[in-house]
């Protein structure tokens, strides 16, 4: 995610999608040592839309490496 952006689609909590071996997605979050397991349809696709807005407004592979060795060089 770029540096200077004041908002983003997930700025209250870190998530994870997975995907079982029967193919099912599911969500996992943990807040202050308080883990939830999202397996509710529904929910687990509001998760996997979250994910797909945070995709769109991320750094491309090329602007990423740019700002890890701009941050290096700033050591």
């Amino acid at each position: 995610m770029p540096t200077d952006r004041e908002e983003h689609p997930n700025m209250d909590t870190a998530f994870n999608l997975l995907t079982t071996k029967r193919e099912q997605q599911v969500g996992y979050t943990e807040a202050q040592g308080h883990p939830h397991l999202f397996t509710d349809a529904r929910e687990v696709r509001e998760l996997a839309d979250r994910y797909a807005m945070i995709r769109a407004e991320a750094l491309t592979s090329r602007e990423s490496l740019a700002l890890i060795e701009k941050m290096l060089g700033d050591r």
